[in-house]
């Protein structure tokens, strides 16, 4: 990790430990304290996303056939398995730590670095662990809920995990030093993300107040991750009554860090842009 990298990280960590108070009880209310800056930073990435992300990711879409933006997709997911055993192991998961450790040899050898998930079809799931969850489960408070330019929803908690593993998460530095592929294989890897997520974005569009709704749904998830519980957690907020039914919607597209599988709301988008196309 460079020095700027830890200098950062501590400087997190400072913040972290100043606002600590605000721990929250898994169905405790969001702690937003910066909602108004939270809005405008939210207002600003949405401008960004539709107008550059989203048509991108629409053309990445329809030019690549599905089998290899699959492969893509798996390719970066086996990556980040690295920095998925090493947050198994801080947590003290043994176990999955050895199943996710097979999944990375099994999907790096036999899947072809990981272009096809051969872990999945032998019986070894992809987990989602990251240094956030990894200091939630030592205890330590998630601290204030806040929108990362163009990062978009975290609280500093998952902000100081986010810097710790800038290095590895997306693509890393120790395959290569050269700043171009560097750049170019981040951006296809934002790409594809972004591509997986077109069907949460009718959703959101949809919304009463997609801040809120965006905001509700990552703390919901966050804390279900830190806690490793598949159940439901509850946000005991002020607004559960109007977006509730929303953040329904949004379950039933699973993981919002992810939302792994959209393809029935991606082929009803494409299936939308066809017939307006056509009329």
């Amino acid at each position: 990790m460079k020095l700027t990298q830890i200098r950062n990280t501590l400087l997190l960590l400072a913040v972290l430990a100043i606002s600590a108070c605000a721990t929250n009880l898994p169905n405790g209310p969001v702690y937003d304290p910066w909602e108004n800056v939270n809005r405008k930073v939210f207002k600003f990435n949405d401008k960004v996303d539709k107008a550059i992300l989203a048509p991108v990711a629409r053309g990445y879409k329809a030019v690549l056939p599905d089998p290899v933006e699959n492969g893509v997709g798996n390719f970066f997911s086996n990556l980040n398995d690295i920095n998925v055993i090493v947050n198994d192991i801080l947590q003290g998961k043994v176990k999955q730590a050895g199943s996710d450790i097979g999944r990375f040899l099994v999907n790096s050898t036999l899947g072809v670095f990981g272009i096809f998930d051969v872990g999945t079809r032998v019986g070894l799931p992809k987990h989602v662990e990251n240094f956030g969850q990894t200091l939630g489960v030592w205890g330590i408070g998630e601290g204030p809920y806040i929108v990362l330019p163009l990062l978009g929803p975290n609280n500093m908690r998952s902000s100081v995990g986010f810097v710790t593993e800038s290095a590895t998460t997306y693509v890393p530095p120790y395959l290569t030093d050269d700043r171009g592929v560097l750049l170019g294989t981040q951006t296809l890897e934002l790409i594809s993300t972004r591509a997986r997520l077109l069907g949460a974005s009718s959703v959101l569009d949809g919304a009463l107040d997609p801040y809120l709704l965006l905001r509700d749904y990552w703390v919901q998830q966050h804390r279900q991750a830190t806690l490793d519980t598949s159940e439901r957690i509850i946000l005991n907020s002020a607004n559960k009554s109007d977006s509730g039914d929303e953040l329904d919607e949004l379950d039933e597209l699973d993981e919002l860090d992810e939302l792994d599988r959209l393809d029935e709301l991606d082929r009803q988008d494409e299936l939308n842009k066809t017939s307006t196309e056509t009329q």
